[in-house]
């Protein structure tokens, strides 16, 4: 099992727990399938603030990126990568909300190389997450943390941690 700094394990228990309860496991090792640690805080707590989480998904194949209420986070193949631009604004943002960046030096990343996060500004003047310079959406139809509604629709998929299409759904 990979080691990770004592740091990262204390943050990511409390979406470790959100996430388990969800049909998700935290894939480095802090959560085991069927765990809970005792004691965690709640993770949707405001003053623990934004995040990003990799997490080992049931009904997905390989790591998704969650938030840190548990949602699932997505791409959009219509979106630039090099350089970064999103293609969805007008009525689209009703649908496919984007994820705002805020201080991303103060955002808490687990299981994702931070190199990999940054942000841009939408043409809306909004400053939204990116990682692996792919615009990162929630969207409107997932109505749990977990669900992954949006995966495969006209050019949307949940996005990896590498900022790849997450894997196929597993039967």
């Amino acid at each position: 099992m990979k080691r990770w700094p004592r740091r990262a394990a204390l943050l990511a228990a409390p979406v470790a727990a959100l996430v388990a309860a969800v049909g998700c496991t935290v894939g480095y090792g802090v959560l085991q399938p069927g765990g809970k640690p005792a004691g965690v805080p709640n993770p949707t707590d405001p003053a623990r603030g934004p995040g990003l989480f990799a997490v080992n998904s049931q009904g997905l194949d390989g790591p998704i990126v969650i938030d840190v209420q548990g949602y699932v986070l997505y791409r959009n193949d219509a979106d630039g990568v090099n350089p970064s631009r999103p293609a969805c604004v007008g009525e689209c943002v009703k649908m496919w909300r984007p994820m705002p960046a805020g201080d991303i030096g103060r955002l808490r990343i687990v299981g994702i190389d931070r190199g990999k996060v940054g942000k841009i500004v939408r043409p809306d003047g909004i400053e939204q997450l990116t990682l692996a310079g792919w615009p990162l959406y929630g969207y409107a139809g997932d109505r749990m943390p977990g669900d992954v509604n949006g995966h495969g629709r006209d050019g949307w998929s949940v996005i990896s941690p590498a900022g790849a299409k997450a894997g196929h759904p597993t039967p």
